[in-house]
């Protein structure tokens, strides 16, 4: 019997994310003061771009620009980027671009692989080897999905010879319960190899974004928000409008060709700094309306996340994350980081600033000389219709910086004990 071979052919769809389509998500996710750096940068390499007359600025500007630019430290997502670019080819690095700027403060990609497929437009397989690339990065447990991904990939490279610690990530909560006689059963060790299995674990960084490169950048206004006759007024504070195309009439034969590229580069970064101001326009108005009894009449805010905003927008919750991340909101005279206002729901009708409204209070009222212990704290939050556990207590109220009832009493004694020169009395 002849065996013969044939080759069938099998045509999948390949789907790749335009250079335009990827400039246009990355200056979506850009503060303004980067955006200002980049779209400088653009017009250095495009001769159709220019600032109108209305922004002008001196070379002595420049000059002091260009010194804090060499000085500044180079920041996390910066050395990804150069990293990066030592591992992946051209076409991969664009989408670990974007990549690169959904990583929250702490070094998590929290988007869930289809979302992600969805948004950079390329199979599960190719963007798993991306990701398989992009988690070999320093500091190790960056491109973690949740905590226990971070915590085994630098255990993994760390410690690869310990197999309990990494067996451990599987069972964090009840290492947080404190259940270690169970957990030598259910691992099959001896208390000795656990504890050292612990001590491992906590080694790692919970939070490897937040321990490299230069400091979180102070917090910029990019939205304005008034109330005029009981509307919101909703202001960008820099739109980028004085940025223009200029084209230029040459009727050389020989330039056209780079002309026509530089007119279609041009037109799409006008066109994405449209959509940017359009996109980041309409979420604050949104989270205005969903909010409005915080802005209109003070009152707490209400439960709130990103999939509700994205929903009412027909917008991807990713996007939403992007559009706001590092951006602030100013409302009578102070700025508010956007995150303040998805309060997290602690029940159906109660939202997370609410409790720690009520809790700020009871602390704010107690008697300075007997304060309130967590589970006082609880136990009376419960009777204000706020039913929330002594931990969570300890939690929010290290949230608001308060320490707890021991250490508020000793303040409490130590002023008593000052006399009017501000010595403290023996």
């Amino acid at each position: 019997m002849k065996s013969t071979l044939a080759l069938t052919p099998n045509i999948q769809p390949q789907h790749r994310l335009k250079p335009a389509m990827l400039e246009s998500l990355n200056i979506l996710h850009m503060s303004s003061d980067a955006l200002a750096a980049y779209l400088n940068e653009q017009m250095l390499s495009n001769p159709l771009l220019e600032w109108s007359d209305q922004r002008t600025t001196r070379s002595d500007d420049l000059y002091e620009q260009a010194g804090q630019f060499v000085a500044a430290e180079v920041s996390l997502k910066q050395q990804l980027r150069q990293q990066a670019a030592v591992l992946l080819d051209p076409a991969d690095q664009m989408i670990a671009e974007t990549l690169i700027g959904l990583l929250d403060d702490d070094g998590y990609l929290r988007e869930e692989l289809d979302a992600l497929c969805g948004l950079v437009q390329i199979n599960k397989s190719r963007l798993n080897r991306i990701l398989s690339l992009l988690k070999t990065l320093k500091p190790a447990g960056i491109f973690a999905h949740d905590l226990r991904e971070c915590l085994l990939l630098q255990l993994m490279e760390q410690h690869p010879e310990n197999e309990l610690a990494r067996r451990l990530t599987e069972h964090l909560e009840a290492l947080a319960r404190g259940g270690t006689t169970t957990l030598c059963r259910t691992l099959h060790c001896t208390p000795d190899q656990l504890n050292e299995a612990i001590t491992l674990l906590r080694r790692c960084d919970p939070k490897p974004g937040r321990s490299q490169g230069a400091a979180a950048a102070p917090l910029v206004c990019e939205v304005q928000v008034e109330i005029e006759d009981g509307q919101f007024k909703i202001t960008l504070a820099h739109s980028f409008s004085e940025l223009i195309f200029n084209p230029i009439p040459i009727d050389d034969p020989t330039v056209q060709d780079y002309l026509k590229q530089k007119t279609a580069e041009a037109k799409n970064l006008l066109l994405a700094i449209q959509k940017r101001n359009q996109t980041l326009a309409s979420i604050t108005r949104a989270i205005c309306l969903n909010q409005s009894a915080f802005f209109l009449r003070g009152q707490p805010l209400i439960p709130l996340t990103r999939h509700q905003i994205a929903d009412q927008l027909g917008l991807h919750p990713s996007t939403i994350s992007r559009s706001l991340a590092g951006k602030g909101l100013e409302f009578n005279g102070q700025l508010y980081p956007f995150s303040v206002f998805f309060s997290a729901q602690v029940r159906n009708d109660l939202s997370q600033d609410q409790v720690l409204r009520q809790l700020k209070r009871l602390i704010h009222e107690e008697d300075a000389e007997a304060p309130l212990s967590d589970q006082q704290l609880s136990d009376r939050l419960k009777a204000l219709g706020c039913p929330i556990s002594r931990r969570t207590v300890v939690k929010y109220r290290e949230k608001l910086r308060i320490p707890d009832s021991r250490v508020r009493r000793q303040w409490t004694r130590t002023a008593l004990c000052r006399t009017p020169s501000g010595k403290i009395e023996k």
